[in-house]
Parts: structure tokens; sequence; C-alpha cells
């Protein structure tokens, strides 16, 4: 039988972007393992942890790749290679989404001592309502105000679209192109008229909307 397995850490001990703005009610179930799990959790973007409140106790569950399924009230999670994905359904199909933020050190600071604020985005998934927005629960550390270095968060969202009978990867605008070479010319040329990237969902779900009409 799987059992839960986990350990606590400080909860300030580093930067975190949180899925929910606040942790929420779910459900857990494990491989191997009928009963549930239930617990107070959030996702971390930027470390791919999930975390649970035990407590007054931040906890991270260590044995990721055991879990089955998260639901919580309206959203449902799987792990599909390693990673923990969100179904999303849009229009008649659905997509596996993997939310991942990065650090990206854009340089340093300039010689006026002139500081930057970590950005917070938006995540719109389409034909949802409400945005899933990225909530950074950190407060800025000594370090922070002193550091010469530079950094944004950027979107580095991994999706799994069934698309024509089979299954693909896609991060990357190139990943679609290379998968599609024959529908690659109106799909760069759809993607430049409407500025899309694929590192915004929002975006990225056009992308594959305009896809199923070319296919």
């Amino acid at each position: 039988m799987t059992v839960l397995l986990a350990f606590a850490f400080s909860a300030g001990a580093q930067q975190r972007l949180y899925l929910f703005p606040d942790f929420v009610d779910a459900s857990v179930r494990f491989i191997g393992n009928p009963r549930l799990e239930k617990l107070r959790l959030n996702f971390d973007m930027l470390s791919q942890k999930l975390l649970y409140m035990e407590g007054e106790t931040l906890m991270e569950i260590t044995n990721m790749p055991m879990i089955q399924s998260v639901v919580t009230d309206d959203r449902q999670f799987l792990m599909k290679e390693g990673m923990l994905c969100e179904i999303i359904t849009a229009g008649d199909s659905q997509v596996l989404v993997n939310w991942k933020v990065k650090k990206v050190n854009v340089g340093s600071r300039g010689a006026l001592g002139a500081t930057t604020q970590a950005k917070v985005e938006v995540l719109r998934s389409y034909e949802f309502e409400t945005p899933y927005t990225i909530t950074d629960f950190r407060k800025p550390t000594e370090q922070d105000t002193h550091s010469l270095e530079v950094w944004r968060q950027r979107n580095d969202n991994t999706y799994f679209v069934y698309l024509g009978g089979q299954e693909y990867k896609i991060r990357y605008l190139k990943d679609l192109y290379k998968a599609f070479p024959q529908q690659a010319p109106l799909l760069k040329a759809y993607a430049k008229k409407n500025k899309l990237i694929m590192r915004n969902a929002e975006d990225a779900f056009m992308m594959f909307g305009y896809l199923k009409t070319l296919i």
C-alpha cells in the first residue's frame, strides 16, 4: 500500500510561486492505494513541488511520482511523465497542462541602484472565465534588497495535447511546427499575425484551436 511521504521545512526558506491564491482542500489518490488523502495543499510552480499544511507546519509530498490524481472542488490533476498536470477542457478536447515558472536572470542592477520587483503574471486558460494567478507569498529578504542580480519569472508550461489521433508533448512553437510540418507555414503565419507564444496558456490554446481546423 502506498503511503504519503513528506517532510517539513521552513515556509520562508525560499521563494515560491503558488498556483492557487491560497491553500485549497483537495483529495489525493496514490497508485496502489484505494484510500484518498484529504489535504489542504498548493502547487509551487517554481520548484514543481506539491505542498500542504499540517496544522501550522508546511509539508512537502516527496513521493509525487506515485500520485494518481489530485482533485479540488473545481479542478483535476494527474501525473504525466513525472509532472503534475491539470486537465483542461477546451471545446471538445482535453489538454494536460503542467504549470511551470522559471527564474530568468535579466542582468544586474544599474549604477544608480534602481531595483526591480518580481513580476506577477496571470495565466488565462482558453474558455475559462477565472484567470489562474501566480501568487508570490514570500516577503522580500535583506539579501534580495542588496543583491545586484535582477531576475524575472517567466512561464515555462508544458502541454500534452491529443491531435489527429496522436498525443504530442509541446513546449514551444517550434515543437508544434515540427510535429505538424505540413501545417507549419500556416501556423507560423497565424502565430506571427496574432503575436502568440506558447509560454502564455491562452496563446497556446489559440494555437491548438487553429491547428484543429487544419487537420
